[in-house]
């Protein structure tokens, strides 16, 4: 298959500031798009945009298909530092409710003060990305002091799955590095890292 350019023929129903959870269907041509009220699909194949719902995702940003769950994969939108996971959502039909979330009850995120680097410190921001075969990496990135220009990178990487009573949890212990980031932390992507 060739890439190729071309218009689609409806506009988004809203802009991409509005979108606060994405995620792409496991047939790998439907988006799923929520904002803060509603949730929408966007079918790639036909270029048309339809709403499912006045729910949301119960992710923060972007949530990965994982198939040996059968289920998205993402950051839970309240609470700090969880993962969660959620059943997909028929891309065809409308729905009153959005589906049912499973929140993974450790906490991955390094979020406290109970680490020595972290003083008074800052989050500024964590992602969580999908490396195939049910492994994730969480990424947060967080200032080492209030003052301070260069921060430490925080990697966790885990597997997750059910349990018998079909909670959510994580396979084995999950393992955690840390790198420091040095000067211009503002404009520093820890997306950069991945390369």
């Amino acid at each position: 298959m060739d890439w190729s350019w071309k218009s689609e023929p409806s506009l988004p129903p809203c802009s991409g500031l509005d979108v606060v959870a994405y995620a792409l269907h496991p047939d790998g041509r439907t988006i799923f798009v929520s904002t803060v009220s509603t949730t929408h699909s966007f079918d790639t194949g036909n270029g048309l945009w339809k709403e499912l719902g006045d729910w949301v995702l119960p992710f923060r940003g972007q949530a990965y298909f994982d198939g040996s769950l059968d289920a998205w994969v993402g950051i839970h939108h309240k609470g700090e530092g969880h993962v969660c996971c959620c059943l997909v959502a028929s891309r065809s039909a409308a729905a009153e409710r959005p589906p049912d979330c499973r929140m993974l009850k450790e906490k991955l995120f390094r979020r406290n003060n109970e680490e020595p680097w972290m003083g008074g410190g800052g989050h500024m921001g964590a992602t969580l990305t999908y490396m195939g075969h049910n492994r994730f990496c969480l990424v947060e990135n967080i200032l080492r002091h209030e003052k301070a220009v260069d921060s430490m990178l925080h990697l966790t990487l885990f597997g997750l799955e059910y349990d018998r009573e079909g909670e959510l949890r994580t396979e084995a212990r999950p393992c955690t590095r840390s790198y420091p980031v040095s000067k211009n932390t503002m404009l520093f992507s820890h997306a950069a890292f991945w390369m």
